[in-house]
């Protein structure tokens, strides 16, 4: 089993790392205290289960958790302070599977893990999505259009994946800047033109005259839906 934590907090880190080597004793623990670095290894390394902070130093960890959503369904914990019920709502409304409050008692975190783990077993989930001759894949990074297969960057994917989830809608550049980055400044507006450009080059006939990837001139972007594609 491989595990991911995002926690700032070295000592609280040290001890989930003991704790859940003495019940899994082949578990692989992959660790970061930076919200954008773990949403970068949810991709990367596909844990089986996510453990997240809500303080995190450079990104609100309901930011993180957001994006993580974007593109994957792998169990999420949250593991906080914030005794609050507002806090606790929000958490589950972006689609947590549990919160636990800090300080908690390790072996209700090992039996919340455990049942987290039973429940993705039973549901036996399918994270695919496909709109027409376009299908992604479970991997983020991976996509096919007209049968032709197309590997794309983690940002690609992600950004295409909102996208493709959204078909026929025009999704606004703001939109896309607070998905991928948490925030929206003047500069991710060029960075998502970048990367739009780039998806283009990638998966139209003809990146000049796009015909899947749709601009709307200081808006945003639409995919367009299956029967027009």
């Amino acid at each position: 089993m491989k595990i991911l934590i995002i926690e700032d907090d070295p000592n609280i880190v040290d001890t989930l790392n003991c704790v859940l080597r003495l019940v899994w004793a082949d578990i692989k623990v992959i660790s970061t205290p930076q919200g954008r670095k773990g949403i970068e290894l949810v991709e990367t390394q596909s844990p089986d289960i996510i453990l997240l902070d809500l303080g995190l130093p450079d990104l609100d960890g309901y930011d993180v958790l957001r994006q993580i959503r974007l593109f994957s369904s792998i169990p999420v914990i949250i593991i906080t302070v914030r005794a609050e019920e507002t806090a606790l709502v929000k958490a589950f409304q972006l689609d947590a599977n549990d919160y636990l409050i800090k300080p908690f008692r390790q072996m209700e975190l090992i039996a919340r893990i455990k049942a987290c783990l039973k429940k993705r077993t039973l549901n036996g989930e399918d994270l695919t999505i496909t709109c027409g001759d376009i299908h992604f894949g479970a991997s983020i990074n991976e996509l096919f259009v007209r049968s032709k297969k197309i590997m794309l960057t983690s940002f690609e994917g992600r950004l295409f994946y909102h996208l493709i989830q959204k078909a026929g809608k025009v999704v606004t550049k703001n939109e896309l800047a607070e998905i991928l980055w948490g925030e929206s400044v003047p500069e991710t507006s060029d960075n998502i033109k970048n990367y739009i450009c780039r998806l283009r080059k990638k998966i139209e006939y003809d990146s000049d005259l796009p015909k899947i990837i749709l601009n709307h001139r200081g808006i945003g972007y639409t995919v367009t839906p299956p029967h027009s594609v």
